[in-house]
């Protein structure tokens, strides 16, 4: 991804006014501080959606190592919604430390803190959340 700067770019510049001559290009703190807002307001929203939705969620990760050698685990949720299979990103993190179990399952609970529905897993992940020790999240 080009960092917000792009707004910046001479030919963004001049690609953005070919189609509209008057456009009036924001600045990249605007752009930044619009992005953020959004993205605040737009999880927000799925985790009341989540914490409010009765039936049951599925919940998937997937960990890997980039070529830089840093470490990442998704985490996505998928339901049903009026019949229709939703699935969706609800984090991409770093994981400063090596993919074992517990680290990856202390990841998995943050997330599942940050939208408030750690009380929407299985027993027996509540029974397993139980002896992970929480370490600094």
């Amino acid at each position: 991804m080009r960092p917000f700067k792009i707004v910046e770019d001479r030919g963004f510049k001049k690609l953005m006014k070919t189609g509209r001559p008057g456009y009036y290009l924001p600045s990249k703190e605007t752009v930044s501080r619009d992005v953020k807002a959004v993205f605040a307001k737009c999880r927000q929203r799925i985790a009341t959606m989540l914490q409010v939705y009765e039936g049951l969620l599925n919940f998937a990760t997937d960990a890997w190592t980039s070529p830089n050698h840093k470490s990442y685990v998704a985490t996505t949720v998928h339901f049903e919604s009026n019949g229709d299979p939703i699935a969706m990103l609800l984090d991409l993190a770093e994981v400063a430390r090596s993919h074992t179990g517990i680290n990856l399952a202390c990841e998995f609970q943050k997330v599942l803190e940050d939208f408030g529905i750690s009380h929407k897993v299985s027993n027996a992940m509540a029974i397993i959340m139980k002896y992970i020790p929480k370490v600094g999240f």
